[in-house]
């Protein structure tokens, strides 16, 4: 007997999909059935997250494409690629991200236009083309916006980054209650800090989050694992796995959320 995922048949958008939680989330989902279009600023990486995918699961169930997600008509034109390869669209992961420590008064036009556009702008800009493609055709949608545990725990230096991401997440929440009536569900994952694989923590600011620390750059996954509750570090298997639950008829009922993937921060629960 043939065996399906819990997502067959469904098709999803994964923005960011290059790196860490964007790649990690794009082949789960694939994993569990869903087809998959991926999206990323490059093509040298998101061949690659496109390589992997097809390797788990075969030829023909994920296409990637090379976009600016704060472009206005990158969430058409990536419609119409889903739609022209899989006839449908289910499910979008808003996750692409952008981040630099700046202090406020570092802190330039252009950085934090960009930091904005990066995180804010594309979600607003994936949502509206969801919203209105499962309103005009009576379908069910299911968007997850990949925030972070700067929506919630303040800090300094990274004060656009913040903002953008906890606007998003109350972004969420608003649509939430515009998609209620449609079948529309709205949720949030907010992630701990990942250093594997992922394109927001450069050598750069590994260098610099070390020496905001007062520690070894070698030292810093340690450090972050010890400040958690379980004391351990986050990996984007980790995150995925909480947006493929997000996805999953399991949540059916679930809309308005946020779902925290940090491993336990005190400062970053919610309240």
């Amino acid at each position: 007997m043939a065996s399906f995922g819990e997502l067959e048949n469904l098709v999803a958008i994964v923005t960011g999909g290059s790196y860490g939680i964007g790649r990690a989330t794009a082949i789960r989902l694939a994993e569990e059935g869903a087809r998959v279009t991926i999206l990323a600023r490059g093509t040298d990486r998101l061949d690659q997250t496109l390589q992997m995918i097809e390797q788990r699961v075969g030829k023909g169930k994920a296409i990637a494409f090379a976009a600016d997600v704060s472009d206005e008509q990158s969430a058409p034109l990536a419609f119409e690629k889903t739609l022209t390869a899989f006839g449908g669209m289910d499910i979008i992961i808003n996750n692409a991200g952008w981040m630099k420590y700046a202090a406020i008064d570092e802190t330039s036009l252009d950085l934090w236009q960009s930091t904005i556009a990066v995180q804010a702008t594309a979600s607003f800009l994936f949502a509206r083309e969801g919203f209105r493609y499962w309103k005009n055709n009576q379908k069910a949608g299911n968007i997850i916006f990949v925030t972070s545990k700067a929506a919630q725990a303040a800090a300094a230096n990274i004060s656009a980054y913040s903002a953008a991401k906890a606007g998003v997440m109350h972004f969420a929440r608003c649509l939430a209650e515009e998609g209620g009536p449609f079948n529309i569900r709205v949720n949030s994952v907010s992630p701990g800090a990942v250093l594997h694989d992922t394109a927001l923590f450069t050598e750069q600011m590994r260098q610099e989050t070390a020496r905001k620390y007062g520690i070894p750059p070698e030292q810093l996954e340690e450090f972050y694992a010890k400040r958690s509750a379980l004391k351990v570090m986050l990996t984007p298997q980790d995150v995925a796995e909480a947006i493929l639950f997000l996805c999953s008829p399991k949540s059916a009922n679930i809309t308005g959320a946020v779902l925290t993937v940090d491993a336990g921060l005190g400062n970053a629960y919610l309240r």
